[in-house]
């Protein structure tokens, strides 16, 4: 069982959730956050997952997407901590923002008299 409570204001629009976020719920609440969405207008977005107490595995991907379209998720729980902090690192890791600078130290080649002392 999942109960979805939204709290709509001029700066936010908050999802509080109580309960597993499993199941046919994971269903509900991308419906409710897509339906939503197009109410936001700038406003920030967030989950509340306080009273969250088990996510299964369809509902760890809901909150993977929420947070990479710019949902916060916000948790109490030792345990949904660590399923948000993995989904932040997660979302980090995949990230990329510009292609590395070249570096100066290395010189590619496939002969071996060619490579710079330095090349690792």
């Amino acid at each position: 069982m999942l109960k979805i409570t939204l709290h709509d204001s001029a700066e936010e629009l908050r999802f509080r959730l109580e309960g597993r976020l499993s199941g046919p719920w994971v269903t509900e609440l991308r419906g409710c956050w897509q339906t939503a969405q197009s109410t936001v207008r700038g406003r920030k977005t967030t989950l509340d997952l306080g009273e969250v107490d088990f996510v299964d595995e369809d509902g760890h991907t809901l909150l993977e997407d929420m947070h990479r379209h710019g949902v916060a998720l916000i948790a109490v729980t030792p345990l949904i901590r660590e399923l948000v902090r993995e989904i932040e690192r997660a979302g980090r890791c995949a990230t990329v923002e510009e292609d590395p600078a070249p570096r100066s130290d290395v010189l590619l080649s496939s002969h071996p008299a060619a490579r710079h002392r330095r090349a690792l």
